[in-house]
């Protein structure tokens, strides 16, 4: 096996892999782009909940559509921003979310749910441990937004470095069976 040394910066923005001078980019997207190569990891579910006291406060939506009224916490890099799309029982239902806050990152979305300030949207390997401790409660479970996955992404399979591929077939061992999925 070759020795492999990381480098890892964490970002929530869309890095150029070229002009950044990254081998790998781990990136969580709906689809991504055309002219990476890009190696499905897992699924990622997004997940709306808030902290008990928040609901306890303002009521639990019973509709998507009750949201438009509710605190949001956003998520900055949402394709769609702050217009929020479920496919419910009856059919695909929109919102238009007012959020009181827009984080560009999914740990700032998730601690301030954790403080009571609103309902996020945010992924289920995010939010899993806090809903399983009851830290967060999962709303509208029969709504259910557009899934995304999580992806390796990278520049070319032509000559891709030895280690770079035993990293990719690592990360995808890694994500076969994701902690949030048990």
């Amino acid at each position: 096996r070759p020795k492999v040394t990381l480098d890892i910066e964490l970002s929530d923005r869309m890095v150029d892999l070229v002009d950044d001078g990254f081998d790998l980019a781990i990136r969580i997207t709906r689809a991504p782009h055309p002219n990476l190569i890009a190696r499905l990891l897992a699924p990622a579910q997004l997940v709306l909940c808030a902290a008990p006291s928040y609901l306890k406060r303002r009521g639990t939506p019973k509709h998507p559509s009750e949201l438009a009224e509710h605190d949001v916490i956003s998520y900055t890099y949402y394709a769609s921003r702050d217009e929020w799309t479920f496919e419910g029982p009856d059919g695909p239902v929109t919102v238009r979310t007012r959020p009181r806050l827009h984080a560009n990152n999914g740990d700032t979305c998730r601690a301030a749910a954790l403080k009571g300030q609103g309902i996020i949207l945010q992924p289920r390997f995010l939010v899993h441990e806090d809903l399983k401790c009851g830290a967060l409660r999962e709303i509208l479970p029969g709504y259910r937004s557009p899934e995304l996955g999580i992806y390796a992404t990278y520049t070319s399979r032509r000559q891709l470095p030895l280690k770079l591929r035993q990293m990719i077939d690592f990360l995808a061992e890694a994500f076969e069976s994701p902690a949030w999925e048990r």
